[in-house]
């Protein structure tokens, strides 16, 4: 992890309309563990001015370190890879430090960052409501990415992905409309998709049938 002066534009908290203006968008959220290590996850965002809704699930590590330590960033992108690096390669993606005091970014193709603290607002049954503060807003380098259906489906594959690790360890059992979704969008990755996002298609579904075991199949 570096810390980096002015390699990032700052822009004012009223771009975040233009950029979150569809309702529900997809991040990879930032958050800080006791020893001040780095630990990213892919986080939907709602946007309600001045607002930011994050939804993280009890049981996971987004939220044990919110509780304790409510600095994050939200680091927006429409590049999936960097949605596959957060859950699978997580050592593969680099950190930098805009200012002291704040958590960090992840370096790459990212439209947004958005550095700020959040607030627990309340529970909305397995999940918890927090309330995020713009306190200062980044303009990345860009997604630089035309608009790409495998990789739109790949990032779809990722959110089932996510939300199956998430509802088998709170104990359920009937995730068939999940994964019916989570494996269409796989398949669309491998008909649509670079060799590149095949294998991490390949990777995700490996990854799944590893989770679920024999009895789930």
């Amino acid at each position: 992890m570096t810390l980096l002066l002015s390699i990032f534009k700052v822009v004012g908290t009223e771009i975040v309309n233009k950029f979150l203006r569809f309702g529900y968008h997809e991040s990879i959220a930032v958050t800080l563990n006791n020893e001040l290590e780095p630990h990213a996850a892919p986080m939907g965002v709602e946007y309600d001015e001045p607002h930011l809704i994050l939804k993280p699930y009890r049981n996971t590590k987004t939220y044990a370190n919110l509780i304790s330590r409510p600095p994050l960033s939200l680091n927006f992108t429409s590049d999936s890879r960097y949605f596959f690096k957060a859950i699978f390669c997580q050592k593969e993606l680099v950190f930098d430090f805009i200012d002291r005091g704040e958590a960090p970014v992840i370096r790459g193709d990212f439209d947004l960052y958005v550095v700020g603290r959040a607030k627990l607002s309340g529970m909305a049954g397995e999940r918890a409501v927090f309330l995020v503060t713009a306190e200062k807003v980044y303009e990345g380098p860009g997604s630089r990415l035309a608009l790409s259906r495998a990789n739109n489906a790949l990032l779809e594959a990722l959110v089932y992905y996510t939300k199956v690790v998430a509802l088998i360890n709170e104990g359920y059992k009937d995730l068939t409309e999940y994964l019916n979704l989570l494996r269409i969008n796989l398949n669309l990755v491998r008909k649509l998709g670079s060799h590149e996002l095949i294998e991490m298609a390949n990777i995700v579904e490996g990854k799944l049938n590893g989770l679920l075991g024999d009895v789930l199949r």
